[in-house]
Formats: structure tokens, sequence, C-alpha cells
């Protein structure tokens, strides 16, 4: 029996831990959105006046990033999991 609470404790930590963070997360999300696209405007503005590389170093480090950052809440999840079968 103890072992049992203990288990239902311990799934009860993890789902908490698991959804502490979704106000945090659901914040960069909806703004990662609107930096992304300041900095491809700025690669874009920087391939206008003559720097390529820049321009696009720029714009493909925002949409690695954009797409990392939307991803967050899966890696989150992973790693909840991971935790669980140790």
């Amino acid at each position: 029996a103890a072992s049992s609470n203990a288990a239902i404790t311990t799934s009860a930590i993890y789902d908490k831990m698991l959804h502490a963070f979704d106000p945090l997360i659901t914040l960069i999300q909806a703004i990662s959105y609107p930096i992304a696209m300041v900095v491809v405007l700025g690669g874009a503005l920087f391939i206008m006046i003559g720097n390529k590389e820049k321009g696009f170093t720029m714009m493909q480090g925002a949409g690695l990033g954009y797409v990392l950052v939307q991803l967050t809440p899966l890696f989150l999840k992973i790693l909840v999991e991971a935790m669980k079968a140790i």
C-alpha cells in the first residue's frame, strides 16, 4: 500500500511539474513569431544593402529559433516522461 501511495504521489508531482510552466511557455510561444519576423526583416535589409551572408544567417537563425521555441512543450513532455522512468 505504501508503494502504491508513493507512485500516486510521484505521478501527481510530475503532472504538476508538467503544467507549472504552461503560462510561461505559452507567453514565449506567443511572442516568438513577432520576434522572428523582426529578425527576418532585419536579415532582408542586410541582403538589400549588400551583406548577403549576414542577412541569410539572420534569417536562418530566426527560423530555427522559432521552430525550437514552438517545440518546447514537446521537449518538456519528453523530459517529464524520462524522469518518470527513473
